[in-house]
């Protein structure tokens, strides 16, 4: 009897030990500005086209347990904005001015967009997301899928959000050419994060 009190506390202190090691430790990786990138496509509705263009990822980080995405977050740039499908260069620049001014983005106001990552819920390869998207300095939830890849201290998340612009006020007066605007305009992310 008394040799099995000191061995059972020895297997309950090493269970303990154990559960303790089974918890992944939560890491942080820096997202790579040079290799991700936002691609923002807006669409026309009675004239039944869409722009599109890209816009720079500033900076952010991914906090990762083990495999499982738990949070984190990313600026971008709104001052990069670009306009990719027209060729005419007095054309895009007007475009591109427009998304920049006050009619859209009123960048020199709010020259940066930020999501914020609250949730994440493992499927296979793919995330269901909800965070909070600021943009023009107003905040609301989305949420969406993404889809990681790893490669050894790097991984890779992609994902299509679909943003309600007149949330945040991104709106060009109150315009005819407004009311033909869709309401949403689409992000398709690519964030690249190293330890």
């Amino acid at each position: 009897m008394k040799l099995f009190k000191p061995f059972f506390a020895i297997i309950m202190i090493s269970a303990i030990l154990v559960s303790f090691n089974l918890k992944p430790v939560a890491e942080t990786y820096q997202v790579n500005s040079d290799e991700s990138d936002v691609k923002w496509t807006g669409y026309h509705v009675a004239k039944s086209y869409e722009h599109w263009g890209n816009i720079k990822v500033k900076s952010g980080s991914i906090v990762m347990e083990g495999d499982e995405l738990t949070g984190g977050e990313f600026v971008i740039d709104m001052t990069s904005i670009s306009c990719g499908d027209i060729e005419d260069t007095e054309k895009n620049g007007k475009l591109v001015g427009h998304l920049k001014n006050e009619d859209f983005f009123n960048v020199e106001k709010y020259g940066e967009s930020k999501l914020v990552i609250k949730s994440a819920t493992k499927k296979g390869n793919t995330y269901n997301v909800t965070a909070d998207i600021t943009i023009r300095g107003i905040s609301n939830e989305i949420t969406f899928d993404a889809t990681k890849s790893a490669s050894g201290d790097q991984v890779e998340f992609n994902a299509t959000m679909k943003v309600d612009r007149t949330v945040h006020k991104v709106m060009y007066g109150w315009s005819v050419e407004n009311v033909v605007l869709s309401n949403e305009f689409k992000l398709d992310v690519k964030l690249v994060a190293k330890k």
